[in-house]
């Protein structure tokens, strides 16, 4: 939770690629305020509570099964330092909140989310129950099992970071009133562990979590297990500070919640995530009112190659609902002449339907992108038709004119991406669409009634068809008179993505975390794909205080003519946006941390007075008396740039640690003692790293140790003893912390995911550094194959749109890789009805042909971990080995 991880959360903020190139990779809330007119019973509510210090927001989720006919079970969640103030809402934004959002529909639990509102205070000390946050937080408890039919024999604490330290505190303070207790990504004191035996706990923690360091929930499951306890534990290997997602998220907890007794995987579910994609549009949580503070222009970029456009319209047709090819068309008025007479024709009630088949995206000149709609069985549907002569007339129902059945009938039209009040149009060039003339037919009327000598129906029938036969021109022109109704809908949903969402998770520093919005700044197109100039809105610190105008920064970054033309998927951001978001935050007086609520203990000797005694050696004169507080404040922006000769260089020049203290341990009064002006600045390069073979993520190495500078003074109105301050002792102090902090939590990574285009997928292939941008380049996720066993396998591959090639030969031991974004069906010959077994092998995966039980037949299986599948290929090649030196030894 610290707020001077700067260095290694940068690599956060270069996840933004994500951000900008798929949807979603942070969770995007829309905006959900309180009803007035129609106040609902159910769901998220803001209610208040009052009490002698004044009106308290806090939200309460009812289930919407609720009924006071039965009693509910309750969770009361702790939110993390980021979500302190006072809106009653933010506390839902991040941990359970989400969760139970996408859960929605059959989430069995009444939830209370109370809010710390002390902004300045110890974030781990934030739900103490000594402090007036956490004492309300109990209260609002018992409010809402007033107000609601609550179990209170089934109360669950749960909490999320500072949230988490309050779970163990207060389930130290009162073990016997919680049913249930799960700290996440929090910590404690060991000595509580007697009292924690008996309680029934499942910690969770992210290995790689550099906030609250994992050894933090490791001492405490330590200590409860040495003093006679059994509580669960499970610690996410690849898990950050943000394992809420995963605990959360997990069906088996809330089972275990309500039987904590008993073993989770052998309990019915109780409640379920969605799985659906329209389920999942919908899990939104509540979000604050959006007030605009800052703009950032040119703060990043997208660059939509046609590799990547390739990409995207081969997902087209798995991703677009088929109700966009569904509609009705203008009527047709029309001439014509039979038999000397002269007829006057209205075809009403036109209807059109299609099946998407295939689409092609392709950037092909300037201002130019083209895009084919492969339709198949498109069928127009006549509902009537009414001929009118001076004395003859006939009326027809309904004829269908069916094209594509024989093959795909291609819709190509031009447009050109143009950005307007900062949302993306597609202006309609032109269109392209030709039948021909063995890929349609038309049926005859589902009946005809005539009026007039010589009008048959067998006559007026066939010359309906026949003249439809003969306007093909007309049929050409009426599908493409669909086209721009497609381009509205395109632009209605690049505005839908774009409405109400704000991305959180680019931010270094988790105390506060500036809301931001990304909107189109400028676009431009070539030969070679589309260039997309991003820019930035952040909301306001303080809802209670918006700013009167939104200020704005300079352009940051790239702008579009100097973005480079590359034809894959390439994402760029401007590092220097930290500067103007981190200055919003020192202005809002919110950039500021207790040194004793880092996660590095080094750092947290700034605070003891034992060793700031080498620093500040008039603390002599108090003994081991004196008791200090030392906080770290942010009091200028944090930039990011090139150094001449060097590389990047993340720079905080304006830092101050403030050092109060009280003379004895008795004092209940802090008083200023000291303060240290300290400037930071840490080189870095970044690369693109492999965590796993499956994913990606940004690295930083340190190239240097950090330059560090600090200047001491004694605060206002102290008189010292002894006025020296030894500088070069407290830079030493800080150096040891700041390097602490870097390397106490393993490398300094940051995850990459993969661009999920719901059928395609694209994969980071680099990261660069290139001012004033850093970007990474995205490539076709593949698919790769390993042979595990000891035989060969033969098997064949097909695309989407391919037949069958192969037979290809995998050799024990060896791999294939196939670098596609589609997926890869596979087949073998095998012993099953069909004579193959076949599967479809999505992009991004690895798998495994090997036996899964000694003496089974080989099969296609997901990969086991690397480590196994490299031991078995060691084994396969030490074993071929050996045999080829014992046939060498016999001849």
């Amino acid at each position: 939770m610290s707020r001077i991880r700067l260095a290694h959360r940068l690599l956060v903020l270069l996840t933004v690629f994500t951000v900008l190139a798929a949807k979603p990779v942070f969770a995007q809330r829309a905006v959900a305020q309180p009803q007035v007119a129609q106040r609902p019973t159910t769901g998220f509510l803001l209610r208040t509570f009052k009490d002698d210090a004044g009106v308290h927001k806090y939200t309460v989720f009812v289930p919407h099964q609720y009924t006071p006919a039965r009693k509910w079970p309750v969770i009361l969640f702790l939110h993390g330092a980021g979500e302190r103030g006072n809106d009653g809402i933010l506390p839902t934004t991040y941990g359970i909140g989400p969760i139970v959002r996408q859960r929605e529909a059959n989430f069995p639990f009444v939830v209370v989310f109370p809010q710390c509102e002390d902004m300045h205070g110890r974030l781990l000390k934030g739900w103490s129950l000594d402090t007036a946050d956490g004492a309300r937080g109990l209260k609002i408890l018992e409010q809402v099992e007033k107000d609601y039919s609550i179990d209170t024999k089934r109360e669950i604490l749960t909490g999320w970071s500072m949230g988490g330290y309050g779970a163990w505190e207060w389930a130290a303070n009162s073990p016997e009133r919680w049913l249930s207790v799960v700290p996440v990504s929090g910590g404690g004191d060991r000595a509580w562990a007697e009292k924690l035996k008996n309680v029934q706990i499942w910690a969770w923690h992210g290995a790689k979590d550099r906030s609250v360091r994992v050894e933090r929930s490791r001492e405490m499951i330590e200590a409860i297990r040495a003093a006679g306890g059994n509580p669960r534990y499970t610690e996410v290997a690849e898990g950050d500070h943000d394992v809420w997602m995963q605990s959360y998220d997990d069906d088996q907890l809330y089972s275990w919640m309500l039987s904590p007794q008993s073993d989770p995987a052998k309990l019915p579910a109780v409640t379920t995530r969605p799985r659906t994609a329209a389920a999942k549009q919908q899990a939104a949580a509540l979000e604050p009112e959006f007030i605009p503070a800052l703009d950032i222009p040119r703060a990043g970029y997208v660059r939509l190659g046609n590799e990547m456009l390739a990409s995207l319209a081969d997902s087209v047709p798995h991703i677009v609902p088929q109700n966009v090819l569904v509609g009705r068309l203008a009527d047709i008025q029309d001439a014509t002449e039979a038999q000397g007479y002269s007829f006057s024709i209205y075809m009403s009630g036109l209807s059109y339907q299609a099946q998407l088949e295939r689409a092609a995206i392709k950037a092909y000149h300037k201002d130019r992108l083209n895009i084919q709609l492969g339709l198949r069985n498109v069928q127009i549907v006549i509902g009537g038709t009414s001929l009118t002569g001076e004395r003859h007339s006939a009326q027809a129902g309904p004829i269908s004119i069916v094209i594509g059945h024989q093959r795909p009938v291609w819709l190509s039209f031009d447009v050109t991406p143009v950005v307007v009040d900062r949302k993306l149009r597609f202006r309609h060039v032109g269109t392209a669409f030709h039948i021909p003339q063995d890929n349609f037919y038309v049926t005859s009327p589902a009946g005809v009634s005539t009026h007039g000598f010589g009008m048959t129906e067998g006559k007026v029938s066939s010359g309906l068809v026949s003249g439809l036969y003969g306007r093909r021109a007309m049929i050409e022109q009426k599908v493409g008179s669909v086209v721009p109704g497609l381009i509205a809908e395109l632009e209605k949903r690049f505005d839908a993505a774009a409405a109400g969402k704000s991305v959180t998770g680019v931010w270094p520093l988790p105390v506060y975390k500036p809301r931001l919005r990304v909107w189109p700044g400028e676009v431009s197109t070539d030969e070679s794909g589309v260039s997309l100039v991003l820019g930035m809105t952040a909301a306001t610190v303080d809802l209670a205080k918006p700013p009167k105008t939104v200020k704005v920064t300079r352009p940051l970054g790239l702008a579009v003519a100097d973005i480079p033309t590359t034809t894959k998927l390439r994402v760029g951001l401007a590092p220097d946006m930290l500067g103007p978001l981190s200055d919003m935050i020192v202005e809002a007086n919110v950039a500021r941390i207790n040194v004793a609520d880092t996660p590095s203990p080094e750092l947290a000797k700034l605070g003891e007075a034992a060793v700031m005694v080498e620093a500040l050696p008039d603390l002599k004169r108090f003994g081991d008396q004196a008791v200090l507080s030392s906080e770290l404040v942010l009091t200028g922006p944090i930039n990011v740039g090139d150094v001449p000769g060097h590389s990047p260089q993340l720079a905080a020049p304006q830092m101050k640690l403030v050092v109060s203290f009280k003379a004895d341990r008795s004092s209940t009064e802090w008083k200023p003692y000291a303060e240290f002006d300290l400037s930071l600045r840490q080189s870095f390069s970044p690369k693109l790293v492999m965590p796993t073979e499956l994913t990606r993520a940004i690295a930083l190495e340190l190239d240097e140790p950090a330059q560090i500078e600090a200047r001491g003074k004694y605060a206002s109105g102290y008189e010292p003893q002894d006025s020296q301050i030894n500088n070069d002792r407290l830079q030493s102090l800080f150096a040891a912390g700041w390097k602490d902090f870097v390397d106490g939590a393993g490398a300094l990574e940051a995850r990459v995911p993969d661009v999920d285009l719901g059928f395609t997928m694209l994969r980071a292939d680099d990261a660069v550094w290139s001012s004033p941008d850093v970007y990474a380049v995205f490539g076709p996720a593949g698919v790769k194959l390993t042979n595990t066993s000891d035989k060969p396998m033969s098997y064949e591959t097909k695309g989407p749109y391919s037949g069958w090639g192969g037979p290809f030969t995998l050799k024990p031991g060896d791999t294939h890789n196939y670098q596609i974004a589609y997926p890869l069906i596979f087949r073998r010959r095998a012993n099953t009805p069909t004579g193959y077994q076949m599967f479809t092998l999505p992009p991004g995966t690895h798998s495994e042909y090997r036996t899964k039980i000694s003496g089974t037949p080989e099969a296609l299986y997901k990969a086991r971990e690397p480590e196994e599948v490299q031991k078995a290929i060691d084994e396969i090649k030490g074993s071929a080995a050996d045999k080829d030196k014992d046939s060498k030894d016999k001849k």
